[in-house]
Parts: C-alpha cells; sequence; structure tokens
C-alpha cells in the first residue's frame, strides 16, 4: 500500500477518536510514514531473471559511448577435498569489437549480475511526465538492455545519482512514467567506461610449470649511446657455478653476469606486465606518432626459446594523476606489438624507461666452484702460483702448486679470496691498455673444459683499478683490493700464516 494511503487513513481514524482540533494540527504536520509502510516498500520488484548466465548480451549506451558485452561459455576446473576434478561451465562476458585486448572480466560480468534480478527501494513517481525526467537524469540516460535466453528483452534507464548518494535513479525502458530509487551499487558498472573494463593486467605471469625460456633480451633507449644485451645462458640454469644464480648474462655493453633478484624485472619484465591506465584502444597510426611511439623513447624487443618475438615500446611522458593522492604524475605512452591499444606506464610500472649496467650487474668476476677448478694460475710479477686440482669435493680434491703437493684447503682459502674480487663499477667507454704491464694476472680453466678465461688488473690511478675480462677493460674496482691479492700470494709462497679477507 501507498505510503500516502496511510498516512489518510490514519489520519481518519485520529479524526474520529480525538475530535476536530487536533485532527487539524495532524493534516499540517509533515507526513511521517509507519514502520510496516516502511518495511513493504524495502523491495519493489521491478525484473527478475533466474540465472544471470541466461543473459547472452548487455548493450549500454550512454550519451559519450555505447558498448556490447557478449557472453561466452567457458570451462572452469577444480578439485574437491579429496583431489578430484571438477569441470563446470561458467559464463564471461567480453567486449564486443575488443578481442585481443586485455579486459576485466570479473568486472564487465557484474554487468549482468548486479542487476539480473532488480527491486527498488522506493517508488518517486508513478506519473511522471517527459518534461520531469530531467529532475532525475533520465531525458539524457544510460540505457541498458539485457538479451535474455528464451525470454523477453529486458530494458531500463539509469539517471543521476540522488542527493542520497547510497541510492540512484531508474525507470523501465518501456514505463518512463514510474521513476525508481535503487541501491546505487546494482547500477554503478553501467556508469562506468570501456577504459575502465580494458584491463590494466596486458599480460598473464609466468605459471610456475611454464617452462618457457626467456633466450634473448635487447633493451635500447634513446636516452644512452649503447645498447643493454642480455642472453640465456643455460651454464647457469643447471648450476654449475659457485658465485651467480642468475641464468642470463649480459653482453652488450660489457660482459657481466646479472643479479638474479635485480635482473629479473629487466629479463622477465613482460610477463605479468601492468600498467597505470587504458588510454587508446585500437590507434591510428596518427595516434602512434602523437605518442610517440612510432619512433619510441624505449624499445624492448624479447626472444622466447618457443620461437616467439615480442617488442614493448614506450614513447613520449604526459601528465597523469595519482589514484590515491590525485597529485600529478609523469606517465610514459606504451604498447605492446600484438596488443592493439596504447597504455599509461608509470616509473613505477616497469624499469626499461631507465635501467643502467649496474643496476643489474652481480658485481661477481670469478663464479667457478672451487672443486670444479682444473687450473688456476695467479701472476704477480716474478711471483706465480700455478695451481693444477683434480676431484669432485673437498674429501677427494687433490691439488699441486709449481708441480708440488700443496694444501687442498690453503688453496681454497687463496681462492675464497678471489671469489670477492668485486667487479664495483662497468665501464662504459673503451679503455685501451696495450702495452701496459699488469698488476696481477689470473688464468682459470674448469675441469670439465666448459669455462676458461683470463682475468687482468691494472693501476687505474686515483686508488682505483681497471679489471679486464678476456683482454676487455669492463669494470674497475678498488686499488686496495689488487695490492691485498698479491699480498695473499707472497704469503701463500712464503709462509703459512693466514691470509687477509679484507682490504
Amino acid at each position: 500500500m501507498n505510503k500516502t494511503v496511510k498516512g489518510i487513513l490514519a489520519g481518519c481514524g485520529a479524526l474520529a477518536v480525538l475530535g476536530g482540533g487536533l485532527a487539524v494540527l495532524k493534516l499540517t504536520e509533515p507526513e511521517t510514514p509507519d514502520d510496516n509502510a516502511a518495511e513493504e516498500d524495502e523491495c519493489i520488484d521491478l525484473w527478475e531473471i533466474a540465472d544471470s548466465e541466461d543473459i547472452s548480451s548487455i548493450t549500454v549506451e550512454s550519451p559519450e559511448e555505447s558498448y556490447t558485452a557478449n557472453r561466452k561459455m567457458e570451462t572452469a576446473t577444480d578439485s574437491d577435498s579429496d583431489g578430484n576434478v571438477i569441470t563446470t561451465e561458467v559464463a564471461n562476458y567480453y567486449l564486443d569489437g575488443y578481442d585481443g585486448i586485455p579486459m576485466d572480466t570479473l568486472s564487465i560480468r557484474t554487468l549482468a549480475t548486479r542487476t539480473a534480478t532488480c527491486c527498488a527501494t522506493k517508488c518517486l513517481r508513478t506519473d511522471a511526465a517527459e518534461s520531469d525526467l530531467a529532475n532525475y537524469g533520465l531525458d539524457d540516460p544510460i540505457t541498458v538492455t539485457f538479451k535474455v535466453d528464451d525470454s523477453d528483452d529486458v530494458s531500463f534507464l539509469v539517471g543521476d545519482i540522488s542527493p542520497d548518494s547510497t541510492l540512484s535513479y531508474l525507470c523501465k525502458a518501456d514505463d518512463k512514467k514510474s521513476i525508481y530509487l535503487v541501491d546505487s551499487t546494482l547500477v554503478e558498472p553501467y556508469r562506468k567506461t570501456i577504459l575502465q573494463y580494458l584491463g590494466t593486467a596486458i599480460t598473464d605471469a609466468q605459471a610456475e610449470d611454464d617452462e618457457t625460456i626467456v633466450e634473448d633480451v635487447l633493451i635500447e633507449r634513446k636516452d644512452i649511446d649503447y645498447k643493454m644485451h642480455i642472453v640465456y645462458d643455460d651454464f647457469y640454469q643447471e648450476d654449475q657455478n659457485g658465485g651467480s644464480s642468475a641464468a642470463h648474462i649480459m653482453v652488450e655493453p660489457v660482459r657481466s653476469l646479472l643479479n638474479a633478484e635485480k635482473s629479473a624485472s629487466a629479463t622477465h619484465g613482460l610477463y605479468g606486465m601492468i600498467c597505470s591506465e587504458v588510454l587508446i584502444p585500437h590507434p591510428t597510426d596518427a595516434d602512434m606518432t602523437k605518442c610517440g611511439l612510432d619512433d619510441p623513447f624505449v624499445r624492448v624487443t624479447v626472444k622466447t626459446d618457443d620461437g616467439k618475438t615480442q617488442v614493448f615500446r614506450m614513447g613520449d611522458t604526459y601528465e597523469g594523476k595519482d589514484p590515491v593522492s590525485g597529485e600529478p604524475v609523469t606517465r610514459y605512452y606504451g604498447c605492446l606489438d600484438g596488443i592493439d591499444c596504447i597504455y599509461g606506464f608509470s616509473a613505477e610500472d616497469t624499469v626499461y624507461e631507465d635501467v643502467t649496467p649496474d643496476a643489474i650487474a652481480s658485481k661477481l668476476v670469478f663464479e667457478t666452484y672451487v672443486w670444479d677448478i682444473g687450473r688456476l694460475t695467479y701472476k704477480a710479477g716474478d711471483l706465480t702460483l700455478d695451481f693444477d686440482g683434480a676431484g669432485t669435493e673437498q674429501d677427494d680434491y687433490s691439488v699441486t702448486c709449481n708441480g708440488e703437493e700443496t694444501d687442498t684447503e690453503r688453496f681454497r682459502l687463496l681462492y675464497t679470496y678471489l671469489l670477492k674480487t668485486s667487479a664495483e663499477n662497468i665501464l662504459l667507454e673503451p679503455v685501451d691498455m696495450t702495452g701496459v704491464e699488469p698488476m696481477a694476472e689470473i688464468d682459470l680453466k674448469r675441469q670439465d673444459g666448459t669455462r676458461s678465461y683470463n682475468v687482468k688488473f691494472y693501476d687505474a690511478g686515483g686508488m682505483k683499478a681497471y679489471i679486464a675480462l678476456n683482454d676487455n677493460v669492463s669494470f674497475s674496482c678498488r686499488k686496495s683490493y689488487v695490492d691485498t691479492l698479491i699480498a695473499n700470494m707472497n704469503i701463500y709462497y712464503e709462509t703459512d700464516k693466514e691470509f687477509t679477507m679484507t682490504w
């Protein structure tokens, strides 16, 4: 029963019992609905679709744009407590015309589920004229249409949010005279734009059981005059080394081992890629040029062992807004080949706009495990320590120095200091040390023959030393480290006292 009718009946009862004077007061007071009426008006059924998955499509038309989400039945698998696989069919919804662009399917699904069954909290008008619709934002509304299996379409209009922000105005498409208040959360999905339904999660993270190998990563940037080239090396994947766990090495601008944790965002940055915002789906050539993506600031090319090549580009910068503080933030236009969309990336979304070789290098120079060494030669001036070793572990390893049997533990300790060699700085400019005598030189060969390399240390002046790997001067370190190395070589040759492990 309508609240107004209930109020009139209550007023008539008061007239009969209390008399005229009091009746006049009652009729002039603001209407106060009784509790029973409020309970009856808590839910006014507008329509009911028994199962939201019966909705085959949802079309949303607003003054700014229109889009359609179509149902697609997909197989989902799960397991019960006994480990039995359970297969079910579920309905997911995808934006029509946006195939190949990542979507937020969980959010899109709410277009169907929120109002499959809809009830209003109150009916405001049953006799609204066309001219009244503007008062509720229903003169230029959001129009929503459900196509339902084996049933009539359901179509309704969404208007403004009411002064009570928890409620919004709504009417049925075939009955614009009846204006209802509904919970704002029911119609919130229809206020979103297409861009809000296109996902900011651009690529999937690499699954634990995905054995795809990133074989080659090339990072090119306009603000540096060299390329960063990273390649996969199965020598490190098989963990044959004693000091580096990264399965990739840098080969440009210098050859360097990589820190596994710090380099992962560069080697695997196209997995689990997330942007800050979706900007332009289906960009034109003009859009690409305007955003600086035809001649990008950053180009990252990644090749995997399944024969695929992906190219990620970052273009010009633009001013965006922080979603929490609202403060302006600088972002980059970006795109991933194969996905027809331009995205906005903040500095936190990727490392590619400012990653440097120093940031991802491991700083290690020597990485061979001590018991894998076949031959190790130290030279400094007139002093030479030439070690030959054989064995697989400390208990069966034997070693000679300059042809004479020597103590295995002393050999291990001297090598332990050598493992501390740190490529503190990567040298990006060429350094020519032709004709210069090194302070010290190390030759190392593994027993299995898979690795051999030569390392020379040169005085660089200013308390620094250069490190040349296979005759390429690539790093620098403190000269005091080399001085201590030479001192330890002399300790090994002349005495049995302890080595110095700090410098």
